[in-house]
């Protein structure tokens, strides 16, 4: 009589595991290789001239220096907006595993209760 008493709990965990078995996962994706990585090219100023430099000298190296940075910059935007996509994405299915393992916890735990 015991094994009746159980029998609800039994067929749900018999078809959450049938269910769970049935779902064919997606591939996952694959992680860059630093081979793919793209790379910036912005071009480093030389060393600074030093205090014994012309100013002429001096002020030739803060606009490189200048350049380098604003390049930089410009790299670093435009690699975060081709990234904000897949970050969203990364987020919404770690949202939604949490979820579906918030509501399977729900329905063990009222299978449960019964």
């Amino acid at each position: 009589m015991s094994l009746f008493r159980n029998l609800p709990a039994l067929v749900f965990a018999a078809a959450a595991t049938v269910a769970a078995f049935a779902q064919t996962p997606a591939a996952p994706a694959t992680a860059p290789t630093d081979a793919g990585m793209r790379k910036h090219a912005c071009s480093k100023p030389g060393n600074f001239p030093g205090n014994l430099a012309s100013d002429l000298q001096k002020r030739s190296w803060q606009k490189e220096y200048i350049g380098y940075t604003d390049c930089l910059k410009k790299f670093i935007s435009d690699e975060k907006a081709l990234a904000e996509p897949h970050v969203k994405a990364y987020n919404a299915a770690v949202d939604e595993y949490n979820e579906g393992v918030r509501l399977f916890n729900e329905q063990i735990e009222k299978a449960r209760e019964k």
